[in-house]
């Protein structure tokens, strides 16, 4: 019987895991339509997504000084890159997703 229990108690996480993990799927993939990309930006935003991907994974290996340390010059670095890719309009919609989803971060962060 508690083996049948703990298998149903780690369905239902595995799946409440993949059901957010779909959901911000469903989010960036809407914010990436609204964004509108050209041909020409697309490739470069996935450059600089790719970017970041690596730098986050290195943060992790990093000390909560040297994250400080490295994290400021790399997020200006890349807001510069953002608006010299993006249109005004372009740089809004992603200004107003990053509002929303750091609102989200902070909400969560007072739940806990």
């Amino acid at each position: 019987m508690k083996k049948i229990i703990m298998l149903a108690v780690a369905a239902m996480l595995a799946f409440n895991v993949s059901a957010a993990d779909k959901k911000a799927k469903k989010q960036w993939t809407l914010m990436l339509a609204e964004l509108k990309l050209s041909d020409e930006q697309n490739p470069k935003f996935q450059a600089l997504q790719k970017e970041q991907k690596e730098f986050l994974a290195e943060q992790k290996k990093r000390s909560a000084e040297e994250k400080k340390t490295a994290g400021k010059p790399f997020w200006k670095a890349r807001t510069a890159k953002l608006k010299e890719l993006f249109t005004e309009d372009q740089m809004s919609v992603w200004n107003a997703y990053q509002a929303k989803q750091k609102a989200a971060r902070e909400k969560k962060a007072q739940e806990k």
